[in-house]
């Protein structure tokens, strides 16, 4: 809910006459201006804020010939909301009587270069929502530049650049992000993400080279375990497969003993003898 400040805050003139009020049926939304003062110095207290009001007024009133401050409420840094001529009354800030008629008028209080700040948004937002009560068909929200016949660059850059990212809109957070803000943060985190990881390769890769070397030389000392012991199981297992009369005494090692030479290997084989003396001979006929 917005508390807005009276006319009398900022010492008003009171307003001679005056175009009456808007009419709901025609009010298509609401415009953002600024005062185009020039200069960067900033107004940013209440007294000068309220100084600079009356100083537009008499502007208004006495070089223009207007009937009143030309815009309905005013919005400055701090967030507050001043009552100008109030959101009923038909401003005389958008450019023409037709103009008029169709748009509100929301003065924001900036000068040169200076960015809306967070205060100053929020605020501005609760007074469009209250705008779109009282003109439920006035829901476009547009910088002055936009609606005027001549040319103008009010509301200034930044705050063309705030309408155009939807800051004055109700139910705007500062936390929302436009799909464009949401493609840079996700470049920044993949961009900031390769560096990290490209400096902690260069940060470890001496010891992930010692650590490679290491793994390597492991495997292979397991492998050769490995086939150790392979080999030995093999050899018990086909030892064990073997006949019994060709088995000898096996030493824990797994590894078979040498036959013995006065054991004969096989008793159920008849005796050969390798080297048999030739028979005699009786003139070249063996002896019967």
């Amino acid at each position: 809910m917005v508390t807005y400040l009276p006319r009398s805050a900022w010492n008003a003139r009171p307003p001679n006459g005056g175009p009456g009020n808007l009419t709901v049926s025609r009010v298509e939304g609401a415009v953002i201006h600024w005062p185009g003062t020039g200069t960067t110095k900033v107004i940013h207290t209440q007294a000068a804020v309220a100084s600079a009001l009356r100083g537009w007024q008499d502007y208004h009133m006495d070089t223009r010939g207007w009937s009143d401050i030309a815009y309905q409420v005013a919005v400055d840094q701090a967030g507050r909301a001043w009552t100008l001529r109030g959101l009923r009354t038909q401003s005389g800030a958008n450019g023409d009587n037709d103009v008029n008629e169709r748009y509100g008028a929301i003065l924001l209080v900036l000068v040169t270069g200076e960015q809306p700040s967070a205060a100053m948004k929020a605020t501005t937002r609760a007074v469009i929502a209250d705008f779109r009560k009282l003109y439920p068909r006035g829901t476009a929200i547009r910088p002055h530049s936009a609606v005027r016949p001549e040319p103008t660059d009010c509301p200034g850059d930044p705050a063309r650049a705030a309408i155009a990212r939807g800051d004055f809109t109700p139910g705007h957070s500062e936390d929302d992000m436009t799909p464009a803000q949401m493609q840079e943060l996700k470049n920044f985190i993949e961009a900031r993400t390769q560096a990290y990881a490209l400096w902690t390769y260069r940060q470890l890769r001496k010891d992930l080279s010692a650590v490679v070397r290491t793994y390597a030389l492991d495997i292979k000392n397991y492998e050769r375990q490995t086939d150790a012991a392979d080999a030995a199981r093999a050899a018990a297992a086909v030892w064990a497969t073997a006949p019994k009369s060709l088995q000898v005494d096996t030493p824990p090692t797994g590894e078979p003993t040498a036959p013995d030479p006065n054991v004969d290997p096989d008793p159920d084989l008849p005796d050969l003898d390798p080297f048999p003396t030739p028979p005699a001979t009786n003139g070249g006929h063996p002896t019967p």
